[in-house]
Order: C-alpha cells, then sequence, then structure tokens
C-alpha cells in the first residue's frame, strides 16, 4: 500500500518532533507543562499540531486508497500531506506565519481531497 511509505515518514518525523521536546524539556528543566518558556512552546505546540492533524489525514488517504483510489492520487495526497507538515512544524520553530499558512493550506487540502476522494468514489 502506498499510504505505508508516507505513515512511515510521518512516524519518522513525529519521533524527531517527539525528542526535540524531550530536548527543549531536559535543557530548561521543565518536567510539566512549558512554564511559559517560548522556545518549549514552539515545540510543544509543533508536536501537539502534528499529532492533531496526520492520524486523521493518515485514515482519510488509507480509506481512499483502499477504496480504490488511483496510485498516482494517493502519491499526490501523501506528498502533499507530508509537505504540509514539514513546512508548518518549520514555521512554528522559526516563527514564519506565511510558512506556516502554506503548511495548514496543504494539510487542510489533504483532508478535503481525501474526503472528495471517498465521497465521489469511484470517479477518480
Amino acid at each position: 500500500m502506498i499510504i505505508s511509505f508516507y505513515a512511515a515518514v510521518l512516524a519518522f518525523m513525529y519521533i524527531y518532533l517527539s525528542i526535540n521536546v524531550v530536548k527543549v524539556r531536559k535543557s530548561n528543566q521543565i518536567s510539566l507543562g512549558t512554564d511559559d518558556n517560548p522556545q518549549l512552546l514552539r515545540a510543544t505546540r509543533a508536536h501537539g499540531n502534528f499529532i492533531e492533524y496526520v492520524p486523521f489525514a493518515l485514515i482519510l488517504i488509507f480509506l481512499a486508497e483502499f477504496q480504490g483510489l488511483s496510485s498516482h492520487y494517493c502519491h499526490i495526497l501523501g506528498m502533499l500531506l507530508v509537505f504540509g507538515r514539514v513546512c508548518h512544524s518549520i514555521a512554528i520553530y522559526d516563527n514564519t506565519l506565511k510558512l506556516r499558512v502554506i503548511g495548514m493550506l496543504a494539510t487542510f487540502a489533504t483532508l478535503a481531497l481525501s474526503a472528495l476522494a471517498l465521497l465521489l468514489g469511484r470517479f477518480f
């Protein structure tokens, strides 16, 4: 299955974001919460936002692939999701609003296009 590849890539990204939170917590000696530390706030939100959107997007792409969506469309959806999540994560750390918007638009597009593929079913 095509979606397995993108799920694996995103799993490594999730591990990276998780390790980054741990590193920031350790370097600032903050075990719980964020203590209003700007660096930790950014790290936890990059991590949190990732886990809020990625699982649902992967489920939608999986369902579309399972229902027979053409492989090139599945690759487009997977690449769009990875692109969006990379842009968004970089933007949170760098405080780059434009890149953050691009990342969220790519993520929303992945969700919407996947849902549309499910609704339209065999038309693709």
